[in-house]
């Protein structure tokens, strides 16, 4: 993804993610069934990787502590995203595909915009040099990819626990608006590192997350404690995210479009696979049917469209 960047240019690269993130949000609003729908979750979480990358190398130009909140307040989007998609997305109810057909036009609008303020490729820009990972990458990449795994748990299975362990559709609404709008939080990232230590807050965060994600799965039928929980997760997921692409900006220190790149592919990796490991390792349901069972083992199609977002 890095080096699209390199090669191709800003914009090319954006202009590209944002059109994998309209196909693939247009597949989800399509889809019958869980391979249609798994294949346009997975082309709009490519666009992730593709998007973000150049904004590592935008950022080069800042002031130290300008270039180390941009990342972090980049990486909220999702917050703003989630809380803004998915309270829209659940109050559609059967009506969810005219709502990812209107997140597939608000997309190519992104992308339209992008196309026409990004800088494209310098005419003079020397092709990159091939350059192998340094190995201190590999502790970075495998975090961020277990950040994926687990936070897919809470993106994708929470509102379903919690409405069946008896609690109302409001309450899904509540949980996941919370969720994002707490996540906003991360833009307080690069301050709280410079006052923690980035060890420290990472240990910090994913300890916070793995508690939320605990409380809903061994709480889920009371309100009070469902709702704590997502406001935890909120703000630990986006922290967590922003501090694991500020690591990966430092790690690559002479490409940070590599370090942002790697991280955000490593997370997407994540949260693609997470659900279909969760639903591999979940135990079988009580009835016997096959249909049933198969069911269980995917998203369903209000909380999967989530993973598009």
């Amino acid at each position: 993804m890095a080096r699209c960047v390199e090669r191709a240019g800003q914009r090319t690269t954006v202009v590209g993610g944002g059109l994998l993130a309209v196909a693939g949000t247009i597949v989800v609003a399509l889809a019958g069934g869980p391979v249609l729908l798994g294949v346009g979750v997975a082309v709009a979480g490519t666009s992730a990787g593709l998007v973000f990358a150049p904004f590592g190398d935008a950022v080069r130009g800042l002031p130290p502590v300008a270039r180390a909140r941009t990342p972090a307040t980049i990486s909220c989007g999702t917050g703003w995203g989630v809380a803004v998609a998915a309270p829209i997305a659940i109050l559609t109810g059967d009506a969810w595909r005219t709502a990812y057909v209107g997140f597939a036009v608000c997309a190519a609008l992104s992308t339209l915009l992008a196309a026409r303020t990004l800088p494209g490729r310098t005419a003079t820009a020397a092709p990159p040099a091939k350059r192998a990972a340094p190995r201190s990458a590999v502790p970075m990449l495998v975090a961020a990819l277990l950040i994926g795994l687990g936070s897919a748990t809470f993106w994708t299975f929470a509102v379903d626990q919690v409405r069946d362990a008896g609690l109302d559709q409001a309450a899904g609404r509540i949980l996941l608006g919370i969720a994002g709008v707490t996540s906003l939080t991360g833009v307080a990232a690069a301050d709280i590192i410079s006052r923690l230590g980035a060890r420290l807050t990472f240990v910090l965060t994913a300890l916070l997350e793995a508690v939320a994600i605990a409380v809903i799965a061994v709480a889920p039928g009371h309100l009070v404690a469902v709702l704590v929980a997502a406001a935890a997760f909120g703000v630990a997921y986006n922290t967590i995210v922003a501090v694991s692409v500020l690591w990966a900006t430092r790690v690559y220190a002479g490409r940070p479009p590599a370090g942002a790149a790697a991280a955000t592919g490593a997370q997407g990796a994540g949260l693609l696979f997470g659900p279909l490991t969760g639903g591999a390792l979940a135990p079988p349901p009580a009835s016997p049917s096959r249909c049933w069972a198969v069911r269980r083992s995917w998203p369903s199609p209000r909380s999967s469209r989530l993973a598009a977002t």
